[in-house]
């Protein structure tokens, strides 16, 4: 039994390239990153390796390198996937050592026709085969022939060339379709004889929508002239051409079906992703449920300042924020405590309503940085987050941050969430410290008083 060894980082994909081959006799096994592909290669020991070109860590195009490098898997044949599919990727990928490559979202025929060709159960072309007698030039390697083409169908082609050429080269051929307009196709030869009558059998690389669409029309036209050399009544003849026609029409609608269906899968993606964030939503709580336990359990306010940062730097990932707290007396922002500040940087007194900070506390409304916050900010005026710290309806501080540990675009929904929970916290926190820290002094008051009546 053939084994299988599927690569994708994504289990949406992977389910469903399994689901598109587990009843041809395959042994599937999965993997989903490149770095496990390559530590299992050796185990599982595969006959064909179906390889994702876009992952996390290492990419398809340098596994498939570190593979052609070592000589026990220099020849597995390897089948690269991915959504894109652009001419110079295609490129990328041949040059890499990939055998064939396809496009998701990935048709299922075409699929297990690849798989088998690789495996060497598809000995031959399953699409109809047009004789012709076409030149073309054929760019192997470093060199350049031209050679002529004997027949040609919608997934491959023989060649008659003066020279030789070499069995699982990749090529690439240039021609021309109906109409004159250039075609460039990459094929790898598969099939070699002795025999010179039968020449070489390259089968194409999977074409861009373009490519396909050109050898299409090349094909239909090539068709009609073999129709009419073969003196097949007009009117017949015209009846077939209008077959093949609408052949055409159902093959663009069939693509369109497959754009769609990606799109079907791509908004699968987009709701597993909010499953994901969903997940992460229900991480932020218990983390923020662990923060507020440990952020109650003192009520000396030194202390809930201290606990307050670790919240901030382990459970929100801040490198760098300050703390202020409100001076009612003065109505002015204090900075009381932080993190990420050399010694040479300081915060004056920020009064309420002035400046950027100022303002924000003034409003009693969250900030967020609706650009970059790659780079984070060293301008203490301009925090990337800023979250005043209001109880009962009293703003009594602000948590501005200005650089987070990773570093992301841009500020999402989550962090939205995340950032205000934590702000109610804090200021619940910091309230009955505080109130607790002015009912102990009056209490040592009263306590001095009667000490000194009772004297």
């Amino acid at each position: 039994m053939s084994k299988i060894l599927l690569v994708d980082d994504v289990d949406l994909f992977l389910e469903l390239e399994r689901s598109y081959l587990e009843d041809c006799g395959y042994d599937l096994i999965t993997a989903s990153s490149g770095e496990e592909a390559l530590q299992r290669l050796d185990k599982v020991a595969p006959n064909v390796l179906l390889l994702d070109y876009y992952m996390p860590g290492i990419n398809g195009d340098e596994v498939c390198r570190l593979i052609r490098k070592n000589p026990q898997w220099e020849k597995l044949p390897i089948l690269m996937v991915t959504a894109a599919g652009k001419p110079e990727e295609v490129q990328h990928c041949l040059d890499a050592g990939c055998d064939d490559y396809i496009t998701k979202p990935v048709n299922k025929q075409e699929l297990r026709e690849k798989v088998a060709r690789l495996l060497g159960q598809l000995q031959r072309r399953t699409s109809e085969r047009i004789a012709v007698t076409l030149p073309l030039q054929l760019q192997e390697g470093g060199r350049l022939h031209v050679v002529t083409a004997k027949d040609i169908s919608s997934s491959g082609i023989r060649l008659k060339s003066p020279t030789p050429l070499e069995e699982n080269t990749t090529v690439e051929m240039k021609l021309e379709d109906a109409d004159g307009d250039p075609l460039s196709l990459y094929g790898r030869i598969k099939r070699t004889t002795n025999r010179s009558e039968d020449g070489y059998g390259v089968y194409f690389i999977y074409p861009d929508q373009k490519s396909k669409q050109l050898l299409d029309r090349l094909i239909r036209s090539k068709k009609a002239e073999q129709l009419e050399a073969e003196g097949i009544d007009d009117r017949l003849s015209q009846r077939l051409q209008t077959l093949e026609n609408e052949c055409s029409k159902l093959r663009a609608e069939q693509d369109d079906a497959l754009r769609r269906i990606g799109e079907l899968e791509q908004e699968n993606l987009d709701f597993a992703n909010q499953l994901v964030q969903v997940e992460d939503v229900n991480n932020n709580l218990t983390n923020l449920y662990i923060a507020s336990s440990r952020l109650h359990s003192t009520l000396d306010r030194e202390e809930t300042l201290g606990i307050i940062k670790e919240v901030v730097i382990n459970f929100v990932g801040a490198e760098k924020f300050a703390v202020f707290l409100f001076d009612k007396t003065t109505e002015e922002l204090h900075f009381e405590t932080g993190e990420g500040f050399d010694g040479s940087e300081s915060f004056p007194d920020i009064p309420l309503g002035e400046g950027v900070l100022g303002k924000i506390a003034a409003d009693e409304e969250n900030y967020f940085c609706q650009g970059s916050i790659t780079e984070g900010s060293d301008d203490l005026q301009a925090p990337i987050v800023a979250i005043p710290l209001i109880i009962d309806g009293k703003m009594i501080g602000l948590l501005a941050i200005y650089r987070l540990f990773i570093q992301k675009e841009q500020l999402e929904s989550i962090d939205y969430q995340l950032f205000s929970m934590l702000g109610e916290h804090a200021a619940s926190a910091l309230f009955s410290s505080t109130l607790y820290g002015h009912s102990e002094r009056k209490r040592q008051t009263y306590q001095g008083f009667v000490d000194l009546l009772l004297k």
